[in-house]
């Protein structure tokens, strides 16, 4: 598992933009910040209405119809937590709409955010945070699992993850029970008083090929 962000690295990206006066600067905060503690897919978050953040903090519980999930099999809820509540609410200040209908997080012409707009958006804060990895919002999710695998103290942090991500099978949650990159390198460094900057093995291939030319 590759495609995560670590505590530091996402504390690097969220602080790009909040450090930013500008209210697409905070907007791109709160929606990084609100993927990043919902684990929603993006093509999901997109089409999150004023009203489904309105009931969510009503219920706390962000409600993901199966019709916007990735299959379209099963329905889907995220628990708000009290993080997650400050940056929907942040969200829902920031829009002028009073109509339930209207996206959580509006684009041109009133229209959802598109998934393209969000990627672009991404990459423009992982690079003014000088992040050496390529970061989509899909990074997230992953970390969201990953967060929950470090953090939880059920017997069984899968199960956790599996519900939290609305995986259909906890055979899905498999590859978050694999060691992570800081986890690796810590305990070789702990061994052999070594360690370097985290790498990707996509990185070592490009590398690699470069220097076969």
């Amino acid at each position: 598992m590759e495609r995560y962000l670590t505590p530091t690295e996402l504390q690097q990206l969220l602080n790009a933009a909040r450090r930013v006066n500008d209210p697409l600067a905070q907007r791109d905060y709160h929606v990084m910040a609100a993927l990043s503690l919902s684990g929603c897919r993006i093509g999901e978050f997109s089409l999150i209405t004023l009203g489904d953040a309105w009931d969510a903090l009503k219920t706390g519980y962000l409600f993901i119809p199966r019709e916007n999930r990735k299959g379209g099999k099963r329905d889907h809820k995220v628990f708000v937590t009290r993080p997650l509540r400050l940056h929907l609410v942040a969200l829902l200040n920031m829009n002028d709409s009073q109509l339930a209908s209207e996206p959580l997080v509006p684009g041109r012409f009133g229209q959802p955010l598109t998934v393209r707009n969000y990627q672009q958006r991404v990459a423009h804060w992982a690079k003014e945070a000088g992040l050496s990895i390529k970061v989509t919002p899909h990074f997230f999710r992953h970390t969201r699992a990953m967060n929950i695998m470090r953090s939880s103290e059920a017997h069984d942090p899968r199960g956790i993850v599996q519900n939290a991500l609305g995986h259909n099978s906890i055979a899905s949650t498999g590859i978050y029970t694999q060691p992570s990159h800081e986890d690796i390198e810590n305990t070789l460094e702990a061994i052999d008083g070594h360690g370097g900057r985290r790498t990707t093995m996509g990185a070592l291939r490009k590398g690699f090929e470069r220097r076969a030319g």
